[in-house]
């Protein structure tokens, strides 16, 4: 069983190769800053939880896709050795491909998104080994792997364990090592949009719109109040996911995080929640103007000022689009 001291934060903080990951994109004309999209898809973002609120949802719960899809939600992530930003860009991923199929009857596969090949391409392909052997990686560098190259699914580890295929995951990321060849094909053509969410508004209407925003920041998620709201942790560099956005019971807006410490925060994360009935893994029971909701398992809310403030002051935060994977049938879909 863990215990908090025993939690490791992978993700780097590094603004130099931010702005340098941003301006390479914005130069060969990506939308790659949040108000450059908005402006190409403004039939879908700009307000979308302004006009929500105003037709009286008071919560938007990206997870529940995975419900109608699956019929039970998907496994928490249960990282051990600092592939944080890895599990939060897959899990980005994953709610967006779950919400393109469910909400807008996009013709995709249900597919399951591997994190370790996110990894190990923002370390060395994209990341150009400027982390360490005992560090993380950097978000831009995954943004830009998913965007540039494409995500692969769980079919390249089948039968494998989640701690095996991680060790896998930090063995070919090391520096001068490299993803594998067969990892690089199975992402190839599976591209996702990914771009910088400028303002906090910005980042409502994203998952208003079913866009799930990975983030990282200089501090954990701290332990859930009563209606089931954290505020900031202690201190230590971590990537996380939102993965919702909610009205509490002051009418302020509010943030969902999808962790990835199994299900932390309900409860401490343990080995037996990489095999357990995901059914029976403690949920947070969130507390909000719509009334109560329990959440999807290792996710809570979160006050949505103090984590924007830690993402402006020192952190990043990516909204990702459903990646490419084109059902063939529409049975593939149901």
């Amino acid at each position: 069983m863990y215990s908090p001291d025993r939690f490791v934060s992978g993700w780097i903080h590094d603004r130099v190769r931010v702005t340098d990951v941003i301006a390479e994109r914005t130069a060969r004309g990506d939308a790659v800053m949040g108000a450059t999209f908005a402006t190409r898809h403004a039939h879908e973002l700009p307000g979308t939880w302004n006009r929500m609120k105003a037709s009286g949802i008071l919560g938007v719960f990206l997870r529940d896709r995975e419900l109608s899809l699956n019929g039970h939600y998907r496994r928490p992530c249960l990282q051990r050795a600092g592939t944080c930003v890895s599990r939060g860009m897959a899990r980005g991923v994953q709610t967006s491909l779950d919400v393109a199929i469910a909400d807008r009857y996009q013709l995709l596969k249900p597919v399951e998104i591997a994190f370790a090949p996110i990894y190990t391409m923002a370390r060395h392909e994209f990341g150009h080994d400027r982390c360490g052997a005992g560090d993380g990686a950097i978000l831009a560098d995954a943004a830009k792997a998913v965007h540039d190259a494409g995500v692969a699914t769980t079919e390249l580890f089948a039968g494998m364990t989640e701690d095996a295929i991680e060790r896998q995951a930090v063995k070919y990321a090391a520096p001068g090592v490299g993803t594998p060849g067969q990892w690089q094909l199975a992402a190839k053509g599976h591209k996702c949009l990914t771009f910088w969410p400028e303002s906090l508004e910005l980042l409502f209407d994203c998952l208003a719109a079913g866009y799930a925003v990975p983030y990282a920041h200089g501090y954990i998620t701290g332990r859930p109040n009563a209606q089931g709201i954290s505020d900031l942790g202690a201190s230590g560099p971590h990537c996380r996911c939102f993965v919702g956005v909610f009205v509490d019971e002051h009418g302020e807006t509010q943030l969902e995080s999808s962790e990835s410490w199994g299900a932390f925060p309900a409860r401490q994360p343990q080995d037996d929640d990489q095999t357990m009935p995901v059914e029976l893994i403690p949920r947070i029971t969130l507390r909000y103007a719509g009334g109560e909701k329990r959440l999807a398992p290792g996710d809570c809310g979160v006050i949505a000022c103090r984590f924007w403030e830690q993402i402006q002051s020192a952190g990043e935060a990516w909204a990702v689009g459903p990646p490419l994977f084109e059902a063939e049938t529409i049975g593939e879909i149901a």
